[in-house]
C-alpha cells in the first residue's frame, strides 16, 4: 500500500519536551483506490519537510520548505516555502513553486505504485535563508532541486521578487542543501548528475548571483576530469542502493563529480564540498579557486579505527576559528561511502597563512 506519511513541524517545550504545536503538511491519508498490483492506494501523502527550519524573530516566523506529493491527490503544500506563524504555528503564507509534482521512488524502478502522470521530484531540500541586502532589502532565499533560486518577500506575504535558473535540475540534481549569502551576492552549488536523459543538459558546479535581483555574477562550471568505466556507473536514485554490495566504493574515477553540499561562506572564502570528495576554496568576490582538497583517500584515524573519504554531502562543511571541520563519505544514490570527519588547522608562517594537511 502507497502512500501515508506527510510532512510536518513540530514546536517543543525546551525544558520539558512538551507539544507546543504541531503543523501538518497536508490531511491524514485515506484510501483512494488500488493501484495496478492490487494493492490499495493511499493520499494525499508526502510534502515532506527535510529543511533545517529558519526562525524569523522579528517577524515571528518559522520558514520550512517542501518536498514533492508522494500520492495523489496534489496538494498546495508540495514543492512549496511554507512560513507558519512561530508562536501557535498557523499558516502566515505558501509559495508553492510547482504545483501536481506527484512522484515517489517506485518511480525509479517500474513499480506498481508510481503516480500517473509522475512529476519530476523537484523538492525544496535545503535550508532557507534569510538575507538582507546593502540596500536594507530582506529576502528568503530558496534553493529548488529544478535548478531554479528563490527570492521571496517576507513582508508581501512571500511574494516574489526575483528567481533565476541556474540548471535544469533533476530528482537528483539542482539545488540540495541550501546556499550561502552576504549582503551582496547569493552563493549556490549546483548537484546535476550526467545522466544520458534526452534533451537534459547537466550545469554542476559553483554559482554566485546578486542579492538585490539575482543577476549572474560569476560560475565555476566543473567536470569530471577523468573516464568513467561502465561498471561503475550506478543506476538512478534509490536504486543504485541494491548494486552498492557489487560494486567498487571507490572508484579512480567517479560518476558524480557536482556540487550537492551547502556552501558555507566564511572570511571571504566559499567552501564548496563536491560528490568526488573534493573540497574547493573559492574566493568569494569572483570564483577563483584558491585551493583544492582530496579527501577521498584512507586514513589513519585519531581514534584508532581505519577510516576512508568519499562523497562530500550534506552540509558537509565547518569552519571555526583557524579550524577547518569536513565530513566526508555519504555512500546515498550510488555516491562514494566513507566515514571520516576531517580538522584542519590554518598554519602561520611569518605574514603567509596556509592550510595544513591532515590532523
Amino acid at each position: 500500500p502507497c502512500c501515508r506519511s506527510h510532512g510536518g513541524v513540530a514546536a517543543l517545550n525546551g525544558t520539558d519536551g512538551g507539544l507546543l504545536w504541531e503543523y501538518r503538511t497536508t490531511s491524514h491519508a485515506a484510501v483512494t483506490g488500488k493501484n495496478s498490483a492490487g494493492a490499495e492506494q493511499w493520499g494525499p501523502s508526502g510534502a515532506s519537510v527535510w529543511t533545517t527550519p529558519a526562525i524569523d524573530i522579528e517577524r515571528g516566523v518559522l520558514y520550512v520548505g517542501s518536498g514533492e506529493n508522494t500520492s495523489p491527490p496534489a496538494t498546495g503544500t508540495s514543492d512549496a516555502v511554507i512560513a507558519l506563524d512561530l508562536a501557535k504555528g498557523a499558516t502566515r503564507w505558501i509559495f508553492q513553486a510547482l504545483a501536481g509534482d506527484v512522484w515517489n521512488a517506485a518511480c525509479l524502478l517500474g513499480g506498481a505504485n508510481c503516480p500517473p502522470d509522475a512529476g519530476p521530484d523537484f523538492d525544496f531540500g535545503g535550508g532557507l535563508t534569510l538575507a538582507r541586502s546593502a540596500e536594507g532589502q530582506e529576502f528568503v532565499i530558496a534553493g529548488q532541486k529544478s535548478g531554479e533560486l528563490y527570492a521571496l518577500d517576507p513582508d508581501k506575504d512571500g511574494a516574489l521578487a526575483w528567481k533565476t535558473r541556474l540548471s535544469q535540475g533533476t530528482s537528483n540534481g539542482g539545488i540540495h542543501w541550501g546556499v550561502a549569502s552576504d549582503n551582496e551576492r547569493v552563493y549556490v552549488t549546483i548537484a546535476d548528475p550526467p545522466r544520458a536523459t534526452p534533451g537534459y543538459k547537466p550545469n554542476p558546479g559553483v554559482f554566485a548571483v546578486s542579492l538585490s535581483n539575482g543577476e549572474l555574477l560569476w560560475s565555476l562550471p566543473v567536470e569530471r576530469g577523468c573516464a568513467i568505466d561502465p561498471a561503475d556507473v550506478p543506476r538512478v536514485g534509490l536504486a543504485a542502493m541494491q548494486d552498492a554490495a557489487n560494486r567498487n566504493p571507490w572508484p579512480e574515477c567517479s560518476f558524480y563529480y557536482g556540487h550537492s553540499a551547502a556552501p558555507l561562506l566564511a572570511n571571504g572564502v566559499l567552501y564548496a564540498g563536491a560528490l568526488d570528495g573534493h573540497l574547493r576554496m573559492l574566493s568569494a568576490d569572483d570564483g577563483n579557486v584558491l585551493r583544492i582538497v582530496d579527501t577521498r583517500k584512507a586514513y589513519a584515524a585519531s581514534n584508532g579505527i581505519d577510516g576512508h573519504g568519499g562523497a562530500i554531502d550534506l552540509s558537509g562543511v565547518v569552519v571555526d576559528g583557524e579550524r577547518l571541520f569536513i565530513t566526508s563519505g555519504y555512500g546515498m544514490f550510488g555516491q562514494m561511502p566513507g566515514n571520516v570527519l576531517l580538522a584542519y588547522e590554518l598554519l602561520r608562517h611569518g605574514t603567509r597563512q596556509t592550510a595544513s594537511g591532515d590532523r
